[in-house]
């Protein structure tokens, strides 16, 4: 696979990295297949891990654990803190150690800065900000990151308070044409030396009937590494031979690609578009970003 430098950090990784999210019972895989999974990804060179605190109430975190316990100087992990303030942070950070079997993180984020006021609860006095520059200063926390899935701007504002180390970023076709974070926030990003990870690149489903021109549109974006999610050794299998024999959408093929899946960005399609997920009808308040 290709492999692209990982911002200012002096890392490189393979343009295809793995979000742990589904490796759990929701989503029918067992915990014998999550390793199996894992383990079959490092063998293959992917070396960039993506879990939270949150996902599943821990049980994607334990599985991985089972992993890097025996492989940990081969994984790149990231993990990402749910709670918005200092103390809170710092106990599921706790809890992330404890699950993965280590004992720091490469990568730790603020996770889902949603909104404005999400983003000052971080950032402010007491916040989760606070906790990241301890255990970075404690050797736990490798490198400060932060994520959001609905409005590049919010990003745009937390990297003129602080100069995160990277960034996870919705880029899936479909962010193309509603507060695209390639248009609007990439050009900044890579000014200023931030990894980027790109995510949700099958729309949460949305796309699963278009993987190879969703993963080779993504990947064909100026971002550092792309996440995706994968629950069965079949996925993995297929997106490991796309990353392996990626080549960039042409123009023709990118307009083409365009024109097929517009009629999927609508509210029902995109829920991390909206203030609130459980009701997607409910989305950010800027206009269409249409480029």
């Amino acid at each position: 696979m290709d492999t692209r430098p990982f911002g200012g950090t002096g890392e490189s990784f393979p343009i295809l990295s793995f979000g742990g999210q589904r490796i759990v019972d929701d989503h029918d895989c067992t915990e014998d297949e999550a390793i199996e999974i894992v383990n079959t990804a490092l063998d293959r060179g992917i070396r960039y891990f993506d879990t939270a605190w949150i996902y599943s109430q821990g049980q994607a975190e334990t599985r991985l654990g089972k992993v890097a316990k025996h492989r940990r100087s081969e994984m790149w992990i990231a993990t990402k803190t749910w709670d918005t303030t200092r103390e809170g942070a710092l106990r599921q950070l706790e809890d992330s150690l404890a699950r993965l079997q280590t004992d720091h993180v490469d990568e730790w984020r603020l996770h889902n800065v949603r909104d404005y006021a999400r983003l000052d609860a971080f950032t402010g006095q007491g916040g989760a900000l606070e906790a990241a520059l301890e255990a970075r200063e404690e050797g736990v926390v490798g490198h400060i990151s932060i994520s959001c899935h609905t409005d590049p701007q919010i990003l745009v504002e937390a990297l003129n308070r602080f100069p995160f180390d990277s960034a996870l970023i919705a880029v899936s076709v479909l962010d193309h044409f509603m507060l695209s974070f390639a248009e609007e926030f990439l050009p900044l990003a890579n000014e200023r030396g931030i990894a980027t990870i790109g995510m949700k690149v099958l729309g949460l489903g949305s796309l699963t009937h278009e993987v190879e021109r969703s993963l080779r549109y993504a990947f064909g974006l100026p971002v550092s590494t792309v996440v995706v999610g994968m629950e069965t050794m079949a996925q993995l299998e297929q997106n490991l031979a796309i990353a392996e024999s990626f080549e960039p959408l042409s123009d023709e093929e990118r307009l083409a690609f365009f024109r097929d899946i517009i009629p999927l960005v609508r509210p029902e399609k995109m829920p991390w578009k909206a203030k609130d997920w459980s009701n997607p009808t409910e989305w950010v308040p800027r206009g269409w970003g249409l480029s």
